[in-house]
């Protein structure tokens, strides 16, 4: 059982701030201005991280367009900390009118699964606008690693049980998920090595202390391209434009393997839904830019857009997913 003392002390404490939300009655805030007169003042944008990241990079892509058609400043404020929860309780404090928006990554449905005492149901506490972008991990190694494909690091694997290993950016991380998933699938026994952050795993990698790891294409693409890393198979159902020769792990052998990181914005419950509408269109208007595209590519990002009802069953589809998924794998966050 992995130990996450910290964030469970964060639940507990936080777990009252949902429920004073609702004694105050944040909703008649929310009432008593028109969705018509939206937005009246400056949006802000709620980043569960710190700055330099993916998705503070793409809240900082799209927030100048938005700024522009909306008529008002909109303003990124970075809350990490606590796996997630920090950053959910400043929205969850604030009124569900449509000015301060959550921008969480996949962890708002992994942690719920790791953490029997995450203070937050996503799909009952907030309302779903849009997913501004998808990362697909790959699965990378050294240039001179043996293995020339899937099939090569399994038989590698199960002639050399618990030897071979392999590295994430964290305990109960989508790339640490991924490998742990792809380790069960595949009935071989390896060792995960945790890192704090993606480039220290990745030194790691390239030094020879671990054989391979599921990097997100954000970190993975420049490195692929230069030819610093070689990436062996995607997780993604389908393969990704940025690296269209690279076949997915469906396809070697393991159907229904599936696994990409989205980024997405969320709102208060009881957002007004002409609010939400006027965000979505305007974070979809951001995503269409040449500016925004263009970085999205170059950093491995493919962009979403897809409406609120969409990505509101995406949350709950993948809810459900990612429990079943960490129940099998029996692992915790506590």
């Amino acid at each position: 059982m992995i130990l996450f003392s910290k964030a469970r002390h964060l639940g507990r404490s936080l777990t009252r701030v949902l429920a004073l939300g609702s004694i105050c009655g944040f909703s008649a805030s929310a009432q008593a201005q028109s969705p018509a007169d939206f937005p009246s003042k400056p949006v802000r944008i709620v980043v569960p991280f710190a700055a330099g990241g993916p998705t503070d990079l793409m809240a900082r892509a799209i927030s100048k367009s938005m700024g522009t058609s909306l008529g008002q400043p909109v303003i990124i404020d970075n809350k990490p900390g606590g796996g997630g929860i920090i950053g959910f309780s400043e929205v969850a404090r604030q009124p569900a009118d449509g000015y301060t928006l959550m921008f969480p990554s996949i962890l708002a449905v992994t942690n719920p699964a790791l953490m029997p005492t995450y203070p937050f149901d996503i799909t009952r506490d907030f309302s779903a606008v849009t997913v501004v972008g998808f990362i697909p991990h790959a699965l990378v190694v050294r240039p001179d690693f043996p293995a020339k494909d899937l099939a090569g690091l399994v038989a590698m694997a199960k002639s050399k049980p618990s030897q071979i290993a392999y590295g994430s950016s964290g305990n109960g991380t989508s790339a640490h998920l991924a490998g742990a998933m792809f380790a069960l699938r595949a009935d071989i026994s390896v060792t995960h090595v945790p890192y704090r952050g993606a480039g220290p795993a990745m030194q790691d990698l390239l030094g020879g202390q671990i054989q391979y790891m599921f990097l997100d294409m954000s970190s993975a693409l420049s490195q692929i391209q230069a030819g610093k890393l070689r990436a062996l198979a995607v997780a993604p159902a389908r393969r990704f434009q940025g690296l269209p020769d690279v076949p997915t792990i469906a396809e070697q052998g393991y159907p229904g393997f599936d696994i990409r990181a989205w980024y997405g914005l969320l709102v208060r419950n009881g957002t007004p839904p002409a609010t939400i509408e006027r965000l979505y269109a305007e974070v979809k208007t951001a995503l269409a830019s040449r500016d925004v595209r263009e970085l999205f590519k170059a950093q491995g990002i493919e962009p979403g857009g897809m409406p609120p009802a969409e990505f509101q069953q995406l949350v709950k589809t993948d809810l459900a997913q990612w429990k079943r998924i960490v129940d099998q794998l029996g692992i915790k966050l506590e």
